[in-house]
């Protein structure tokens, strides 16, 4: 096996597929990266078991093959050679490696490329191709929301459902929710299909993405994205949904229209008197006015600020965990946001006010009961 190539697209390519390379795993051909040239295509390959991440890169190749190459010590070679060109040379009979450069030359030991576990079997229900960006934007505005307990493994991963008519986002850790529907998007397919898909997975596939668009595609097991150039395959996570729509409030009749600009300074900066634990702010409306309030009574500081708002209903007192109104707030790319309450200790939703830029986006924040 032989190819060279530009120092710099190797490195690409490894970094691409790197993060599918468990640190640790009772497994030791899964800290390899599996690489097969064929004429002038090379293609990586590196796994978890649960997560395949594959890559092609254009090579120079003068003898086609396949090795197994310990994916840290190679990774960090290339990443640390100068700007020129690397030629790679595998010895089929003592799985030898040699990494040469103008300057120097860098041996490896290799492995059998067929201990390499196979690639899951892959027959996919759904397909859709969208903008990569619209793709990202959908994923960052809820993956944040996800569960990190183990015990409810539903909720850990984000929820997408397939519709003839649209396609949907959720995901929710019990105290905070988060919808997206986009209605622009629409699922090849003649069956509706929910799956609930790791953050793991959606990270791999933002950073892989290196075009305008990505598709998608779905079983009942795996879901997969792919560019032209790189394919993320994920396994699902095998479990039933809580169902959220039966959480998300009919009724909240007080509305607030506010500047997310504003309200979003306004937190940051009270909530550094907040309790520690808690992060607890108070928020009081009455009459076009919001007041937004900490207090931390171990340490004796406290904060208060007057945000300008549109608000005609009843006045209310309600608390919510700061970090949560920061979390919803910085992704949503209005500049105006609605808060709809309806009393203390009922879930508020927050929506963006104004076009909708192709997504109706709605989330749910819990408030937290007032320290009096």
């Amino acid at each position: 096996m032989n190819f060279r190539l530009p120092v710099k697209e190797f490195a690409q390519a490894l970094a691409r597929v790197s993060s599918a390379i468990p640190q640790r795993s009772p497994m030791p051909v899964l800290e390899n990266v599996l690489l097969e040239l064929e004429g002038s295509t090379l293609t990586l390959t590196a796994t978890d078991m649960d997560i395949t991440v594959t890559t092609r890169v254009e090579v120079q190749g003068t003898a086609n093959g396949s090795i197994l190459a310990p994916a840290r010590r190679l990774n960090d070679t290339i990443r640390a050679l100068e700007a020129g060109e690397v030629v790679f040379t595998a010895e089929a009979a003592s799985r030898r490696i040699t990494l040469a450069t103008s300057s120097g030359e860098y041996r490896l030991s290799g492995l059998d490329p067929a201990d390499f576990p196979a690639r899951p079997g892959f027959a996919p229900k759904a397909s859709l191709t969208l903008p990569a960006e619209k793709f990202s934007t959908m994923v960052k505005r809820t993956m944040f929301a996800c569960s990190s307990d183990e015990f409810r493994p539903a909720m850990t991963g984000v929820l997408f459902q397939f519709r003839p008519e649209e396609m949907r986002s959720v995901a929710t850790d019990g105290f905070r929710l988060v919808r997206v529907i986009d209605r622009e998007t629409r699922a090849g397919g003649t069956d509706d299909l929910d799956i609930i898909v790791p953050p793991k997975a959606l990270t791999l596939a933002l950073g892989s993405v290196a075009t305008d668009q990505i598709t998608i595609s779905a079983s009942d097991t795996h879901v997969r994205f792919e560019d032209g150039t790189t394919t993320v395959l994920a396994r699902l996570i095998d479990e039933q949904y809580p169902n959220y729509e039966s959480v998300i409030p009919q009724a909240n009749d007080k509305r607030m229209i506010v500047r997310r600009d504003d309200l979003l300074g306004s937190v940051k900066r009270v909530s550094l008197y907040s309790n520690v634990q808690t992060r607890q702010v108070r928020m009081r409306l009455a009459d076009n006015a919001l007041r937004v309030a900490a207090e931390d009574i171990d340490s004796g500081g406290e904060a208060h600020e007057s945000v300008p708002c549109d608000y005609s209903a009843d006045e209310i007192e309600i608390g919510f965990n700061a970090q949560f109104v920061r979390d919803a707030l910085d992704r949503l790319d209005a500049e105006e946001v609605a808060f709809d309450f309806s009393t203390p200790l009922r879930p508020s939703l927050l929506s963006p006010y104004g076009p909708k830029n192709g997504q109706d986006v709605l989330m749910l924040l819990m408030p937290v009961r007032l320290n009096n």
